[in-house]
C-alpha cells in the first residue's frame, strides 16, 4: 500500500504541474465532442448557399428555381447572369455551387430535343457537398418528370395513365435504428468515441515517453518498489479517473441534451466507456512496449488513432474493405465500442449478445503484462534516442 499511494501521488502531482495534461484530457475532447455535436445538431447540414444561372427565364425554370429554393438542403442566395460569373463566385467562396439553366429550356424540352440542365458543386467541404448534390440531383428529376408529364397531357395520355408511367412503382423506407435518417446519429456516435480514443492514445504515449525522455525512469520505478505493475497503475489511474469523467459528461450531451438513442440500460453504455478508456490506456502501454521511445511511440499511438477513423468502419462500410483492412479493425479497442453501441444503444438488445465485446475490452488490459518486462528493461536502463 506505501509503494501504490507513492505511485499514485506520483501521478497526480505530474498531472497537476502540467497544464498540457489538463487541456488533452479535459479541454480539447469537450470542445472536439461539442463543436461536432452542435454542428449538424438539426440531423444534417441545411441551407447550403448556392447560386443559379438563369438563362431561359421562362415559367419553368422560374418553377424550378422555386422548387429548389423550397428544399431544406439549399438556399439560392445568389443569382447570376453568365457561367463565368457563377465560377468565379464558387472560387472565391461566396457560394458552394449553383444550378445552370441553359437558353430555350422551355422550348427545347416540349419539343422533344432534350435539353440539358447542369449543375456545379465544390466537394472541398464534404458534408454541405453532398447536401446540394441531393438537392440538386432531386429537383433535376422532377422536372424531367414534369416535362415529361406536360408533353404526355399535351397529346391527350389520361392522367392517371401518365402517373403509373412515371411512377410504376412506390417505395418504403423503414430505417432499423434511425428512422428519422438523423445524421448526428450515425456519425456523432462514432467519431466523438474515436476522437477521444485518440486523445487517451496519445496521452497515454506522452507519459510514458516522458519518463524515458526526462531521465526519471529509475525513480519512477523506485517509488513503485520496482513493480511496473505498481509503477503503471499509479501513472495512469488518475487519467483513467478524468478521461472516464469526461467520458461519462460526453454521453450524458448525447443521450440527455442531444437525443441520441438510448434503447438499453444506460449503465451498459456507462461500462462500455470506462472499459474504452482503461482498453485505450492499455493498448498505448503495448505500443510503448514494442517502441519504448518518446518520438516513436508516441508517433505509433497517434497513428493508430488517427487511422482507426478508416479500418474500423466508421467511414467506409466494413463490407467494402479488403479481408486484411477488415481483420485489421479489430485490432483496437473503438471497434468494440462502436459494435456495443449499436447492440445496446441503437438497437437494444440483451447484453448477453454483447458479452464478446465487453469481454475484448477487458482483454486488452491483460495484453501489456505480457510485454511489461520489456518496459521496465528500458525504465532501469534509459537511453533517449531523439
Amino acid at each position: 500500500m506505501k509503494y501504490i499511494g507513492r505511485s499514485f501521488k506520483r501521478g497526480c502531482v505530474q498531472l497537476v504541474r502540467r497544464p498540457m495534461y489538463f487541456l488533452l484530457i479535459v479541454i480539447m475532447p469537450l470542445l472536439c465532442s461539442w463543436f461536432l455535436l452542435d454542428l449538424i445538431k438539426d440531423g444534417s447540414v441545411q441551407r447550403v448557399p448556392v447560386g443559379i444561372v438563369d438563362l431561359d427565364n421562362s415559367s419553368l425554370s422560374r418553377r424550378i428555381s422555386r422548387n429548389l429554393n423550397g428544399f431544406q438542403q439549399v438556399n439560392i442566395c445568389q443569382r447570376y447572369n453568365n457561367f463565368a460569373e457563377a465560377r468565379d463566385a464558387v472560387q472565391r467562396g461566396e457560394v458552394l455551387g449553383f444550378f445552370f439553366i441553359p437558353d430555350n429550356l422551355e422550348e427545347d424540352a416540349l419539343g422533344g430535343r432534350q435539353p440539358v440542365v447542369s449543375y456545379y458543386v465544390n466537394y472541398a467541404y464534404y458534408a454541405p457537398g453532398s447536401m446540394q448534390y441531393k438537392g440538386f440531383k432531386t429537383i433535376s428529376m422532377l422536372v424531367n418528370g414534369g416535362i415529361v408529364q406536360t408533353a404526355l397531357r399535351t397529346v391527350g395520355v389520361p392522367n392517371q395513365q401518365i402517373e403509373s408511367t412515371l411512377v410504376p412503382y412506390q417505395t418504403h423506407v423503414h430505417m432499423i435504428g434511425n428512422p428519422f435518417t438523423n445524421y448526428d446519429y450515425y456519425l456523432n456516435s462514432t467519431f466523438i468515441p474515436c476522437f477521444l480514443s485518440l486523445f487517451i492514445l496519445l496521452v497515454t504515449a506522452f507519459s510514458l515517453g516522458l519518463e524515458l525522455k526526462s531521465g526519471l525512469s529509475r525513480q519512477w520505478l523506485k517509488n513503485s518498489g520496482g513493480s511496473m505493475f505498481l509503477a503503471l497503475v499509479g501513472k495512469l489511474v488518475p487519467q483513467t479517473v478524468l478521461f472516464t469523467a469526461v467520458g461519462w459528461f460526453v454521453q450524458l450531451m448525447m443521450f440527455r441534451y442531444y437525443d441520441f438513442p438510448l434503447n438499453c440500460n444506460p449503465w451498459n453504455m456507462l461500462i462500455a466507456m470506462f472499459l474504452l478508456v482503461v482498453a485505450n490506456q492499455s493498448f498505448a502501454v503495448l505500443m510503448f512496449c514494442f517502441v519504448p521511445n518518446f518520438r516513436y511511440g508516441t508517433m505509433l499511438c497517434t497513428l493508430l488513432g488517427m487511422v482507426s477513423f478508416s479500418f474500423t468502419g466508421f467511414s467506409l462500410p466494413q463490407e467494402a474493405m479488403y479481408p486484411w483492412v477488415e481483420a485489421l479493425g479489430f485490432t483496437v479497442p473503438v471497434k468494440y465500442y462502436f459494435l456495443i453501441m449499436v447492440d445496446q444503444a441503437l438497437n437494444g438488445i440483451d447484453i448477453y449478445y454483447s458479452r464478446v465485446y465487453y469481454a475484448a475490452l477487458i482483454g486488452f488490459t491483460i495484453l501489456p503484462m505480457l510485454l511489461s518486462w520489456r518496459l521496465k528493461k528500458e525504465c532501469m536502463n534509459p537511453v533517449y534516442v531523439p
